[in-house]
């Protein structure tokens, strides 16, 4: 199951975008007292759902070959 088609630069850069806000959202979430009760909780969830959204959009085949 796919989402979308990207061709691969698009792709690659997409791909470092969420796992790079993947990244900071879960830090965000992770560090003791930065954040409390459910913000902590949806920054982790949204982190997580960030950080494999890539996994569901396929890469375009490069049509110069």
């Amino acid at each position: 199951m796919s989402l979308a088609t990207l061709p691969p630069r698009q792709y690659r850069a997409l791909d470092r975008l969420t796992k790079l806000a993947a990244l900071v959202l879960l830090t965000s979430a992770l560090v003791p007292g930065a954040l409390t009760g459910l913000v902590k909780l949806a920054c982790g969830l949204v982190g997580v759902v960030l950080g494999v959204l890539t996994v569901f959009v396929d890469v375009a085949e490069d049509a110069s070959d």
